[in-house]
């Protein structure tokens, strides 16, 4: 799909500062030899400037933000008391190895009773794994290519899958990751309620440092990192050879994002490899 076919959506992450590096200088360079497309993001700045111009609110007063923060803290609370005793809902749909499925239960409980003292600091592949799952960009790659796709341009990879029904990956596109090369999958999960879109970002490179914070949670011999991200859920894993995947989902909320991350086959390759 070309710049051009493509700048409805490109020009709106573009104005939103959404654009990685990459991206943004190469629609930028296009913007200087093609008219139609320059003239196109001046009046999508122009619309955004009107828009926000005419959405600026009026300062709220005390009293409003005191009620405001009771409500908030209110909802809190009853969300924290639900999800502690929200029963496991996708582990039981798979099945893994068995050492893998008593480990992937383990982890799960764990995630469910035992909560961080304090927040952690949230890892920067998290915050950005979630930033970019909001942005509408075009796949490079679609379907069955996918895999042979990543391995020529990216990595020699082996993408995850999903052993539950109604899991498909739609494709890929190349990304960045804190100036890491990555690659963004894009999985659509159908249950028997909704549709919705699944994300995962492979990267290569990453310090220790840049995957610190978020919950720790066993499996097995391997460690997750469960990330809240400004209210976005991230599951964090590197695997036997230091590849990270960052998963997230808009529609999941952390729990149920743990356990659909558990019944892949990341696991069960990471207890087969032993």
């Amino acid at each position: 799909m070309s710049l051009c076919q493509s700048v409805d959506t490109l020009a709106m992450a573009y104005l939103d500062d959404e654009l990685v590096g990459e991206e943004r200088r190469e629609l930028e360079l296009h913007a200087v030899e093609c008219a139609p497309c320059r003239e196109h993001i001046d009046r999508e700045r122009a619309e955004l400037a009107f828009v926000r111009a005419a959405l600026v609110a009026p300062p709220a007063s005390d009293l409003l933000k005191r009620k405001l923060a009771l409500l908030l803290d209110t909802e809190d609370r009853a969300a924290t008391r639900a999800n502690r005793w929200r029963p496991v809902q996708w582990v039981g749909r798979y099945v893994l190895p068995g050492a893998a499925t008593l480990a992937a239960v383990a982890a799960i409980l764990a995630f469910s009773f035992v909560k961080p003292r304090e927040p952690a600091p949230v890892a920067v592949v998290a915050n950005e794994v979630v930033r970019q799952q909001t942005r509408a960009l075009p796949l490079e790659v679609q379907g069955a290519n996918t895999g042979p796709w990543l391995k020529e341009h990216f990595a020699a990879v082996e993408l995850p899958t999903f052993q539950a029904p109604g899991i498909e990956l739609m494709g890929a596109r190349l990304t960045s990751v804190a100036g890491h090369e990555a690659a963004l999958l894009t999985y659509l999960v159908t249950d028997d309620r909704s549709r919705f879109k699944l994300t995962a970002v492979v990267v290569e490179g990453l310090k220790g440092t840049e995957l610190t914070g978020g919950t720790p949670i066993n499996v097995g011999d391997r460690m997750l990192y469960v990330h809240d991200a400004d209210g976005h859920p991230a599951v964090t894993y590197v695997d036997e050879m230091g590849m990270t995947y960052a998963f997230t989902s808009d529609r999941l909320g952390p729990q149920e994002l743990l356990e659909l991350v558990v019944s892949s086959d990341l696991i069960g390759r990471a207890q087969q490899a032993r």
